[in-house]
């Protein structure tokens, strides 16, 4: 017997008691059906609805460079609502982290040193000298502030992966292309 599946509108060849062509289908209608029950009235916005927050600005205790990089991030940051008031000394203290880190990078190329050491040690029962190689003062504190600086990135999204492709500011919430299958609409 040919049928019409009700959720893709295909034809298909199946018995009296097969309603759906296949198992995608079938919980497909299913979980259209577990939808949240409609309620009389409209749902409120939940953008006017939220009460004003306070302006969130640049604390003062920051040097030059760490306000610099506050003022240049901030704003995307703030647009994307990662950034209140709750977070604001979270981030106070990410821009003090870049401020360090441009401190340690710019000492690292001034002395212009490697950023490795010699470990000299003398082995008292054999009675020889042996050398190693170490890690310098400077690229320890740089290995640490590095990755610190990137889990507080992260925590802002402001790393590419933790991004993910959220580029638009858009205030409208963009309908996903397969709710009119689910929901029943699609008229193929």
């Amino acid at each position: 017997m040919i049928k019409t599946c009700p959720v893709c509108k295909k034809n298909f060849e199946g018995s009296d008691k097969k309603k759906y062509c296949g198992p995608k289908c079938k919980k497909t209608y299913e979980n259209s059906q577990r939808s949240a029950p409609k309620s009389s009235g409209k749902r409120p916005n939940p953008v006017k609805s939220k009460p004003p927050s306070p302006p969130i600005n640049c604390p003062q205790m920051l040097n030059e460079i760490a306000a610099s990089y506050w003022r240049k991030i901030a704003p995307t940051v703030i647009e994307r609502g990662h950034l209140n008031v709750l977070s604001e000394d979270a981030f106070a203290e990410l821009c003090d982290l870049y401020s360090r880190l441009r401190d340690i990078n710019s000492a690292i190329d001034e002395t212009n040193r490697s950023l490795l050491q010699i470990d000299d040690k003398w082995d008292s029962k054999e009675g020889v000298e042996t050398r190693s190689f170490k890690e310098s003062a400077l690229s320890d504190i740089k290995r640490k502030y590095s990755k610190l600086f990137l889990d507080y990135q992260k925590q802002f999204y402001l790393t590419p992966l933790s991004n993910r492709g959220v580029f638009g500011f858009t205030d409208k919430e963009e309908e996903d292309p397969l709710d009119e299958f689910i929901n029943g609409k699609n008229g193929k």
